[in-house]
């Protein structure tokens, strides 16, 4: 799949999100466009409509400016209504990414066109105080970029009108100091509009990237939430999410017997280690570990004992991996532990030296001693090769099964 830049936008954003989940990102992003384009366009005809009857009422509007303000508006509701048809009949996401420009460019030359043609030139610094509106709703919706695009259009429109073309209604011109000073001023709160909503618009990208991740599954490339300098209520709000997550995480993710990664959690975990591993040309080990006659400690011993045996062997292997290895119980007296970064060598180096760990150890409650012997099967994933989760699970398990079928107690590969 060939990452488009706006994918390489995102995965630059999360360095370890797939280009699949990246994809997965910009879809959903341009349906959240198209469905905001569409809602909008009633709020456009209603700001129209509202434009109108402020005109009517209170502007000393001439009879001359009736036919340009007339044309004004039906080109507005031109471009609102194709906009809108297009956005319905299966639009293109390129469309969808420049719509909203499109939109934003009508909206900010029919404010002036308005204003222009029903205000003395003294008056003309409406145009700023109802650029401001367009600079909210760009910038909270389609981001920062936006913001700039409607805040620039409102200062070149104000200065067209203002200085460049002649007063439509007749009047005294502002002051180059007055034109300055009206600019600035809009500048500085525009900038203050732009800084603080598109803050907002990021932060409210990075919790919907996360709730993404989480989505997926992809635990391995979770951002970080509530980090931001100047901390307020979404802040608090992205804390409690993250806490809520790694809370039910814990509850979910992990096998309440051994404290051990639970199946869901590994695969999720093996797809995120072998997708480094084709990024870095790396290779990942797993390694399927079965007790040897488990079922006969639970027939002569009974579960509760068979159940510390399984404890005990957790611990064994949480104690013999590494930081950055995954320990899991695949299921019944199954466990599986990832390798990340490991070749063959590593892997069997790895495997023997925990077997003899647990040959060595003294299993069972204290005063009921018990030697415990494990097979384990050993398969590797190399990054250049296409291999799946699946695909690896079931090698690792092959080698375990000629393990235990050449006498157990052994290391197979």
């Amino acid at each position: 799949m060939t990452l488009t830049p706006s994918a390489a936008r995102v995965t630059q954003e999360l360095p370890l999100i797939s280009v699949e989940l990246g994809e997965a990102l910009l879809i959903e992003q341009a349906n959240l466009r198209c469905e905001v384009l569409l809602w909008q366009r009633w709020v456009r005809y209603l700001a129209l409509g509202a434009m109108v009857l402020l005109t009517l009422v209170f502007s000393s509007t001439v009879q001359d400016a009736l036919l340009p303000l007339a044309l004004i508006a039906a080109g507005y509701i031109g471009v609102v209504m194709s906009t809108a048809w297009i956005l319905q009949h299966n639009a293109s996401r390129a469309a969808q990414t420049w719509f909203p420009s499109l939109l934003l460019t009508a909206d900010i030359a029919a404010l002036a066109g308005f204003c222009y043609l029903t205000s003395a030139p003294l008056q003309l610094h409406r145009i700023l105080l109802l650029g401001f509106l367009s600079i909210q709703l760009g910038v909270f919706y389609f981001g920062r970029r936006h913001g700039l695009l409607a805040a620039s259009l409102t200062v070149v429109a104000y200065l067209v009108f203002t200085l460049g073309v002649p007063a439509f209604i007749p009047g005294p011109p502002p002051t180059g100091l007055s034109v300055a000073f009206n600019v600035t001023l809009f500048s500085i709160i525009s900038t203050v509009l732009i800084y603080t909503f598109g803050s907002f618009r990021e932060r409210m990208d990075s919790l919907r990237m996360y709730c993404k991740v989480v989505e997926r599954g992809e635990v391995a490339t979770l951002p970080q939430l509530g980090a931001e300098r100047w901390p307020d209520e979404l802040t608090l709000l992205a804390r409690s999410f993250q806490s809520m997550h790694v809370r039910l995480a814990e509850q979910i993710g992990s096998d309440p017997l051994t404290g051990c990664m639970n199946r869901r959690s590994l695969e999720a975990r093996l797809r995120v280690d072998l997708r480094q591993a084709r990024r870095r040309g790396t290779t990942v080990a797993v390694t399927a570990i079965d007790l040897d006659h488990f079922k006969e400690i639970n027939d002569s011993r009974g579960h509760p004992v068979g159940d510390v045996v399984l404890q005990q062997l957790a611990g064994i292997m949480k104690q013999t991996a590494r930081d950055t290895d995954a320990v899991a119980r695949f299921g019944g007296d199954e466990f599986v532990i990832i390798l990340p970064d490991t070749g063959w060598q590593g892997a069997l180096t790895f495997a023997e030296r925990l077997r003899r760990r647990v040959d060595d150890y003294t299993f069972g409650p204290p005063g009921t001693p018990m030697s415990i012997t494990i097979s384990v099967g050993v398969a590797l994933g190399r990054g250049s090769d296409p291999i799946s989760t699946d695909m690896l699970l079931k090698e690792a398990d092959a080698a375990l099964y000629k393990a235990k079928a050449a006498g157990r107690n052994r290391v197979f590969s």
